[in-house]
């Protein structure tokens, strides 16, 4: 007997709370803001025209960290700083770019016992570090080790060279610690041998 009393106070409880809801939304006098206009998207474009190119940005950027940026390939400027080699690739159709520094470490693909070792520090290094660290084989019997990582790269960052040296420090940091734990195996492994005897 009482349950439809209760039940019809619930619907009147929750349609009221539904009405009160929506009343409010339509006292509300905020007007959204709109986003695309015609005139905004005309002022944008103009707007971009003026800019770089990633290329071109690129190339202003890394003149002006004090380094000769060099074009040998297509989408690649090559250049140095502070004693390394970098190579970044470039498009003006991506917002991104891809920086490598190539040859941080090199050995003998014939060297099985230095292989394990590299890769086995490599795998490690690429679960904690920014940079990611990979290796290819050249026509002579050397393996390389190198190290690569993406970022966007647009004329909107503020700061463009203290943040493409921020990225750069990511690869000396990266190749520090490539040359410390490659060091660290081969003691463990000498050690390791002087107990066996």
């Amino acid at each position: 007997m009482f349950y439809p009393i209760i039940i019809a106070v619930a619907v009147v409880a929750v349609i009221y709370n539904i009405l009160l809801y929506c009343h409010k939304d339509d006292d509300n006098d905020y007007t959204p803001v709109a986003t695309t206009t015609p005139e905004s998207n005309h002022k944008e474009t103009t707007h971009m025209e003026g800019t770089y190119g990633t290329k071109q940005l690129a190339w202003e950027i890394i003149k002006n960290i004090g380094s000769e940026p060099e074009l040998p390939e297509v989408g690649r400027i090559h250049y140095d700083y502070q004693g390394r080699s970098f190579v970044m690739h470039v498009s003006d159709d991506s917002s991104f770019v891809t920086l490598v520094m190539p040859w941080c470490y090199a050995f003998s693909k014939f060297d099985i016992d230095e292989f394990a070792r590299v890769r086995q520090v490599i795998n490690g290094i690429n679960i904690w570090e920014d940079v990611t660290v990979c290796y290819s084989y050249s026509d002579s019997d050397q393996v390389g080790v190198h190290l690569k990582k993406q970022f966007v790269f647009i004329p909107q960052l503020p700061y463009l060279e203290e943040y493409l040296k921020f990225m750069m420090e990511f690869f000396f940091k990266t190749a520090r610690r490539l040359d410390l734990e490659i060091e660290k195996s081969k003691i463990q492994e000498s050690c390791q041998k002087e107990t066996d005897i």
